[in-house]
């Protein structure tokens, strides 16, 4: 089975040394499956919207859209609104039986490096469990499994955002889990 991932810079690998980090976690546990990433740093999901072209092209048999870290930015100035609407638009584009969306992730804010609030990435991830309930869209809570863990602080790097290796074994085992559950609709 070949999946994507399509996000922004925790997609990326941002922080590691690996940047194939997570692809090559997924691969090892699910032999089964092919991952290819594409992830930009600092993307949202409008900018995301001008790159979707080359996620489509890889026509995978799951799609997994993991954006809105930026798009809570206060600095971004995206609406907990347009966030979704974007990611219906993605969603869409790329067939709505084969995408899945992951909410927000968990982050610490307080990181001095930090300029939003967990409270907003909260507004956004709520935002998106509704919107994705009324739309019928496949939905993995990403913030969720990682805010359930034991200090949650240890799956982010120094930056507060960014993710630890443990924070993608959290994110991998959630992506396997879905897959596993059969979640793609196809």
């Amino acid at each position: 089975m070949k999946i994507t991932i399509f996000g922004d810079s925790i997609t990326n690998g941002f922080g590691t040394e690996n940047r194939n980090y997570l692809k090559e976690m997924i691969e090892g546990k699910e032999p089964n499956l092919t991952v290819k990433l594409h992830g930009i740093n600092g993307d949202d999901t409008y900018g995301a919207q001008f790159r979707i072209d080359s996620v489509k092209a890889e026509n995978a048999d799951l799609n997994i859209v993991f954006l809105g870290a930026n798009d809570a930015s206060p600095y971004i100035l995206i609406r907990p609104d347009e966030y979704c609407h974007n990611l219906l638009k993605i969603a869409e584009t790329l067939g709505l039986d084969r995408t899945v969306l992951l909410t927000p992730p968990y982050y610490n804010e307080t990181e001095p490096t930090h300029y939003s609030k967990l409270s907003e990435v909260q507004l956004f991830r709520q935002a998106l469990l509704d919107f994705a309930s009324d739309n019928q869209l496949q939905v993995i809570d990403v913030f969720q499994a990682m805010f359930s863990v034991e200090n949650p602080d240890r799956l982010l790097l120094r930056d507060g955002i960014h993710f630890s290796e443990a924070g993608y074994e959290v994110l991998s085992e959630e992506i396997i889990k879905f897959i596993k559950k059969g979640g793609v609709k196809k």
